[in-house]
């Protein structure tokens, strides 16, 4: 046999079924592209110019790490769909006298076509892309970018080499699967493998229950679980929950409620009723696993986008919730505030809308009566619930900060509690019980407290003397002499705003301060206590990570919807073929081609957009697990995050639906022929 034989042939059948390979060598060559550019972006040495410059290469590693795994299962599995279009190709090959072992050799230069074709287009592309995706990450940022070539020669060669080894893995892989599909099965197999429906699988009960129940319990998880730690923990357990259930829900579960359409006798006996059900009925089992992919990876899309985008979106919001004011000075004394209002005179800054109050702080448990400090800040999972962060101010700075006008009595305190709820009349606290005479919304300004993981207690009592006695005691409850207590003052806050909040006049407040408290700490000059916090200067941290966790989470939602379209392809040609003869069928025993499209239409509006209903709810119920995840970002309030689900549903729906219309005309078509 000629030498380039095997070659050309494997040449010609790329050609021949180039309907199914097209979309398959988009994806690898999109799937390539993607991943030399996120590891491009992750080893760039000018991300290290940045601020925030571990925070964004951690983020971009974690993502590298994703698009690799997610590259080996997404092309083995689309590849399987191409494999099982060609079982008939492939028996007429071995019936006409070609061996098995020659099979492979056709299939080993299809595979290693398709390999160079994608690597070598995904590497342009990636090449290309890569410096605009850079400045787009810059623009996300708010960083200027770099002009010319980012990578160097040695860095190219490494990013090169690794891209190129994993998909030469992974194709190779797919050539590994490739022979053995061949070698385990018998050239009738082969030739009757396209038209081996399968049989009308029985209804397994234990499977569908099993399924109700992992997606129960992940549902369980979400909404139950209050501790920010345990939700970050048990949010990967609910994932994983929901995954399994979702699986046995459409493998099993969907077979068991066709059974029930079934013996619906209303239903069941219309016609389009019945050739639906039937139809889905026949197959539904290697349906039900391409369904609960799209549906996977449709709310892993919603999941991603709709959460980084809220914390993107929500930034400042969460910024000036963290630091209220643009200097912020927190833990401060009487000497140290003194100081900074002189270093911000010095440099010729005029403070405005100055607050000023005086506190305690403190970590407590909760009991049964009210709160009990403790030194023990452990954040262990299983105690967080009680632990609690308490602050207390007295009801003259409290009335002055806020604008109130209230009014106790000596054992009379306001109550405000953040991420807890507390519903008793009193409040027992270092050794006095107090009468909780109002719950209120106003507090006084204090970035920390947004930060807290834990709930956060804040108590307003009568006076200034009664503030030093809960100083006093809580040190004495530390482990202090009561002599030593007694000379316990509660700690201050200033805070100020800077003319026009302008960001270059706040840095320059920091600089004097900076330069103020390095010489006070070297010199002994000024009795230093607490911080300083400046809300221009803090935000860059906030951009490297919220920006950086933004970018990839559109990048991963692009990669996951690019997925699922090729699945639904795949998953509407499969079918389409499956069902055109028995659908001529139908229309030779009576039905009218009208008939049929109506039939086409309920069964692929119910299969196509099941998995997005199931990925609707699949995210409102994980709302609220994730709501407490973004707490730990600083993002408060919930109503934000609501808008951001709604808006990411809309338009990945929208997308969704214009994928229908095209993948529906091209079912009809196949169907029709």
């Amino acid at each position: 046999m000629n030498k380039g034989f095997y070659s050309r042939l494997a040449l010609q059948n790329l050609r021949k079924n180039g309907r199914s390979y097209g979309p398959f060598l988009l994806a690898a060559v999109l799937t390539v592209a993607m991943f030399y550019i996120i590891l491009a972006l992750a080893v760039d040495p000018n991300m290290e110019s940045m601020t925030g410059a571990t925070t964004i290469q951690v983020v971009l590693r974690y993502g590298v790490i994703v698009v690799g795994l997610f590259a080996v299962i997404f092309l083995f599995y689309t590849n399987s769909f191409l494999l099982k279009r060609r079982q008939r190709e492939f028996g007429l090959f071995n019936v006409l006298g070609m061996e098995k072992r020659h099979l492979v050799k056709v299939i080993g230069w299809e595979t290693l076509y398709v390999f160079l074709l994608s690597l070598v287009l995904g590497l342009i592309a990636g090449m290309a892309l890569n410096k605009a995706l850079f400045l787009v990450v810059a623009k996300i940022l708010g960083v200027a970018a770099p002009l010319g070539f980012l990578l160097s020669p040695r860095l190219l060669i490494w990013v090169l080499a690794v891209t190129v080894g994993l998909f030469a893995a992974i194709f190779l892989l797919i050539f590994l699967y490739g022979i053995r599909r061949v070698y385990v099965a018998r050239p009738v197999e082969l030739l009757q493998a396209e038209h081996a429906g399968e049989r009308e699988p029985k209804a397994k009960w234990l499977m569908a229950v099993l399924g109700l129940i992992c997606v129960g319990a992940g549902y369980y998880i979400s909404v139950t679980t209050t501790n920010v730690l345990q939700a970050m923990l048990l949010f990967f357990v609910a994932v994983v929950l929901v995954i399994i259930g979702t699986y046995l829900l459409f493998t099993a579960g969907s077979i068991a409620l066709l059974k029930l359409l079934k013996k619906n006798k209303r239903y069941y006996y219309k016609t389009r009723h019945f050739t639906a059900v039937s139809g889905m009925m026949y197959r539904m089992k290697q349906n039900a696993v391409g369904l609960a992919n799209i549906c996977i990876l449709s709310t892993m899309v919603l999941v991603m986008i709709s959460g980084t985008s809220c914390l993107m979106l929500g930034m400042e919001q969460s910024l000036a919730e963290r630091y209220p004011c643009d200097v912020n000075i927190p833990m401060a004394n009487a000497d140290t505030v003194a100081m900074v209002k002189r270093a911000v005179a010095g440099a010729g800054i005029v403070p405005e809308d100055e607050v000023w109050y005086e506190y305690a702080s403190f970590a407590a448990h909760r009991t049964e009566e009210g709160l009990d400090p403790t030194r023990d800040y452990s954040l262990d999972t299983s105690d967080q619930d009680l632990l609690a962060d308490v602050m207390v101010v007295d009801l003259a700075d409290y009335n002055r900060v806020t604008g109130q006008d209230y009014t106790l009595a000596p054992d009379e305190i306001l109550l405000r509690v953040d991420r807890a709820e507390y519903t008793a009349d009193t409040l027992a606290l270092l050794g006095k019980t107090y009468t909780v005479k109002e719950q209120v919304r106003e507090m006084v300004k204090n970035g920390e407290s947004t930060a807290n993981l834990t709930s956060t207690w804040y108590i307003v009592v009568a006076d200034r003397e009664e503030l030093v006695r809960v100083t006093a005691a809580e040190w004495e409850s530390a482990g202090m002499t009561r002599l030593e207590a007694s000379g316990a003052q509660p700690m201050q806050y200033y805070g100020f705003e800077v003319p026009g909040h302008d960001e270059d006049t706040a840095l320059a407040a920091r600089k004097a301060i900076r330069a103020a408290w390095n010489k006070a700490a070297d010199d002994d000059s000024v009795d230093l206590a607490g911080t300083y916090e400046i809300r221009a200067w803090e935000r860059q941290d906030f951009v490297s990570i919220y920006g950086s966790l933004f970018f990839l989470g559109l990048f991963l939602g692009l990669l996951f919807t690019m997925a699922a379209i090729l699945i639904i392809y795949y998953k509407q040609m499969s079918e389409g073929r499956d069902d055109r003869e028995r659908f001529q069928i139908m229309q030779k025993v009576g039905m009218s081609r009208l008939e049929v499209k109506r039939t086409i239409q309920s069964q692929v509006l119910i299969v196509f957009f099941l998995p997005l209903l199931i990925a609707g709810l699949h995210t409102g119920f994980a709302f609220p697990i994730i709501n407490r995840v973004l707490a730990i970002f600083s993002l408060v309030g919930t109503d934000f995050y609501i808008w951001c689900v709604l808006g990411t549903f809309g338009v990945f729906a929208a997308a969704y639906a214009v994928v229908y219309a095209l993948t529906a005309r091209t079912y009809y078509r196949l169907v029709s022929m």
